[in-house]
């Protein structure tokens, strides 16, 4: 396949960093804020789907050579869905915050938080990728902030200090790299000659490293339940719905090309993805019933049962989904795409059910003024329809049938997956789909235990509404033509061509594009 230079490829990072500082400088009132920051987001959105269009059969377009950003069909797909969340929060964030001046630090934060997600996905070269991994590091852990909670220090320092302590591993990783090779690129010819042991080594220090940062366990249980809880909801949807996944996503290419031949650590980096999937789906169970007294790992001396760190927890077990693909890659490498494309679908399913939850589980906090479900009990009809797009996420995550999740049961028991991991799915599964089922209850029925007054004067925004609608459509739409296309009723050459594109841009996460290693 073909390959060419386009300035454009570095036109859509460039362009939401502008748009976060054009947009404070021009505008101080928070419409006009919110309406030109959210359309630098759409421009760069109509650019990228535009170059996504250009890459979608193996072919690639780099800047300003194959060093530097090169967009083909894995990472134009993920900066889509990176933009079009983020476009989506930054709608969501005009209502959600009261104070105006807050506005203009948060989208200038929040666009340069976006754009480092996007450089991250969008090269070979780990020098670019780690830069723009610390980056986002600097500008989340800020955006933590912004809710201006004692909460939210304790929150941000924990996401800080262990993120150093990532970035130190991935560090001595880069040195290592380049002792062996005399390169930075992730290009599999430059790893050729390398011995097998150093080549363990070296993708065991990468997953370690990044692992913190993907919030696998244990180091995801540590600050990842309360920075995601704590962060402003836009910012929430972005930590879980995009960031993990980003890192994540680079894990899968970083390993993906040095292709280490250990059994022994594929196996290891799969045990580590079932802990994360198992531990992470059980304490978003036991905070949904319990709360924080039980689940831990919270940053506040006041017990909740906190709806956002419910979907926290739950993120912990997502991403677990990730390492055992990575990991399976590892231990039957002949397979290796079947497991890069799970991942990939994986992030379309996850990105897009994770930011919807967090989305309506803000709505729910912003327009009641209450996180805690012990108090947000006997919502009712108040909910209205974000009610049934909050169910539509969760059981997406629970894997059923006529959401997107449905597409990952299939994946993960269509015969090619070892009964154990298919075991921990499906395990996973049924607790998420308790604790949506659950967690929704509470909210709609019963009675608070204490006297709220200020339930009795909700309200609510169209803005705060619309995200959760919007992904609601998207998983559901999804949904049914895997649903129909998958089973041979109706749909089926879309459903195909789904599974299609898939395949070829598994093949791209680990090559620039197809046929050149």
């Amino acid at each position: 396949m073909s390959a060419q230079a386009s300035i454009l490829t570095l036109a859509v990072p460039l362009l939401i960093v502008l748009g976060g500082i054009i947009s404070p400088i021009l505008f101080k009132k928070g419409r006009a804020l919110a309406a030109t920051a959210s359309l630098f987001f759409l421009i760069a959105l109509g650019l990228n789907s535009w170059l996504f269009m250009g890459v979608h059969e193996g072919a690639a377009l780099f800047y300003p050579n194959e060093n530097g950003i090169i967009f083909n069909a894995a990472s134009a797909f993920i900066v889509e869905l990176t933009l079009a969340l983020g476009f989506l929060g930054a709608i969501y964030s005009y209502r959600y915050f009261e104070d105006e001046r807050i506005l203009r630090p948060f989208y200038l934060l929040y666009s340069l938080f976006i754009a480092t997600l996007v450089l991250m996905a969008v090269s070979f070269n780990i020098l670019i990728i780690y830069v723009a991994f610390e980056a986002s590091t600097i500008a989340g852990g800020i955006l933590i902030l912004f809710t201006r909670r004692r909460s939210a220090t304790k929150a941000a320092v924990r996401f800080f200090i262990l993120s150093v302590i990532g970035a130190i591993v991935i560090l001595v990783g880069i040195l290592y790299q380049n002792s062996l090779t005399q390169t930075f690129m992730l290009n599999q010819s430059a790893f050729s000659g390398v011995a097998s042991s150093d080549l363990t080594i070296l993708s065991a220090l990468y997953a370690i490293g990044f692992s913190i940062k993907v919030g696998i366990f244990p180091f995801g249980l540590l600050w990842l339940p309360a920075a995601h809880s704590e962060a402003p909801t836009p910012v929430s949807a972005i930590l879980s719905g995009v960031m993990v996944q980003v890192a994540a996503f680079a894990v899968s290419r970083i390993v993906g090309v040095i292709s280490p031949a250990s059994y022994e650590l594929g196996l290891s980096i799969l045990v580590l993805g079932a802990l994360s999937v198992i531990t992470g789906a059980v304490l978003a169970a036991v905070e949904a019933t319990s709360g924080s007294k039980y689940s831990r790992f919270h940053v506040s001396p006041v017990h909740i049962r906190g709806i956002k760190r419910i979907w926290a927890f739950s993120t912990s077990s997502e991403v677990g989904v990730f390492y055992i693909l990575i990991g399976l890659s590892i231990m039957f490498p002949a397979m290796n795409l079947i497991f890069f494309a799970g991942i990939l679908l994986h992030f379309l399913n996850h990105g897009l059910a994770k930011a919807l939850l967090f989305f309506d589980s803000g709505f729910v906090i912003e327009t009641s003024g209450v996180a805690d479900l012990s108090l947000l009990k006997g919502l009712g009809s108040r909910v209205g329809v974000n009610g049934l797009t909050y169910l539509i996420g969760g059981f997406s995550l629970s894997l059923i049938p006529g959401t997107l999740g449905y597409n990952t049961f299939l994946e993960f028991t269509r015969g090619n997956m070892p009964g154990y991991v298919v075991v921990v799915i499906i395990t996973a599964a049924l607790f998420i789909f308790f604790t949506t089922l659950y967690s929704l209850r509470t909210i709609v029925s019963g009675k608070p235990k204490a006297k709220v007054e200020y339930l009795d004067k909700m309200h609510s925004h169209a803005t705060l509404r619309l995200p959760g609608v919007v992904l609601a459509i998207s998983i559901v739409a999804l949904g049914i033509v895997v649903l129909l296309g998958a089973n041979g009723i109706a749909l089926e050459s879309y459903y195909h061509q789904f599974e299609e594109w898939f395949s070829v841009a598994a093949e791209t996460i680990i090559e620039p594009w197809i046929g050149v290693a």
